[in-house]
């Protein structure tokens, strides 16, 4: 459990996140709204990757 708690483990979750919020707008499961949050994830997560990698 506690490698999963690390910086990069977790930037990797939440764009995975980003990207099902995006899957599932897709589908049509989520309004847009739901769009937005997995934009928002996603860049989230790959900002926090370079900022990690900067280190």
């Amino acid at each position: 459990m506690k490698e999963c708690m690390k910086p990069h483990a977790l930037l990797h979750t939440v764009t995975g996140v980003g990207l099902g919020m995006l899957l599932s707008n897709w589908l049509g499961l989520a309004g847009e709204m739901g769009m937005w949050w997995g934009v928002g994830l996603i860049v989230v997560g790959v900002v926090g990757e370079f900022m990690i990698a900067k280190k």
